[in-house]
């Protein structure tokens, strides 16, 4: 298990399949998966978040 968002418990894998569906933003990833909503406001996955993303284009 490899969680990405600590505070929602989003794991590395739910955010790849919700790039692989089209959430090519971290907008988009955050509205589909729940990561980055908790209460850090993303300070500690946002740039984790957007590695992914920019990975799994």
């Amino acid at each position: 298990m490899d969680l990405i968002c600590l505070c929602k418990g989003v794991e590395k894998d739910t955010i790849i399949n919700a790039i692989k569906d089209g959430a090519d933003t971290f907008e988009k990833v955050r509205e589909a998966t729940g990561a980055g909503t908790g209460f850090c406001g993303a300070s500690r996955c946002r740039a984790r978040i957007e590695a992914l993303i920019e990975d799994n284009k």
